[in-house]
């Protein structure tokens, strides 16, 4: 019952979290567009536009790993932990997130170079940390699924003697 309780739980966050996002993207370039008006007397300029184009690019990767996460949570809700789908979806989740950090990085160097701005803290900063963080959890991915596939096998491989 306890397993049962969990595994609903984590699937309800992690629909949560699609949820959100997809929300939040929604939102994305009325914000943006009333921040640099109000905020910045950005007015006349197509930067709200460029930077919610470069948002949404990043959002693709993201979402389509959110969405693998789902399937995963799934999985494990129908208690099935040895299905062959499992590698599969963390692969795809550690393709999204090492492409992340390519598209991230281009999409902030280009609207730096587009935009004149210079390499602040800020910026540098934030490349850093999304780097790391999405390297991290491409590498992790990708571990598990290895794992999940010997893990696999092997069940199979006593299955068949058995």
């Amino acid at each position: 019952m306890k397993k049962d309780i969990s595994s609903k739980i984590l699937n309800g966050i992690v629909l949560v979290g699609i949820v959100l996002t997809l929300l939040l993207l929604a939102i994305i370039p009325l914000g943006l567009t009333a921040t640099f008006k109000s905020g910045f007397g950005v007015v006349g300029s197509d930067m709200p536009m460029i930077i919610s184009i470069g948002i949404y690019i990043c959002a693709v990767p993201y979402v389509y790993a959110l969405v693998q996460l789902k399937k995963l949570c799934a999985l494990v809700a129908t208690k099935e932990p040895f299905s062959r789908n499992i590698p599969v979806y963390l692969k795809r989740i550690s393709i999204c997130a090492f492409s992340e950090i390519l598209i991230f990085n281009t999409i902030v160097f280009i609207s730096c170079y587009y935009f004149d701005m210079y390499m602040y803290a800020l910026t540098v900063m934030s490349v850093v940390i999304i780097s790391f963080v999405s390297l991290a959890i491409g590498f992790l991915s990708m571990v598990l699924g290895k794992l999940f596939d010997m893990a696999i096998e092997i069940k199979e491989e006593n299955d068949k003697t058995i």
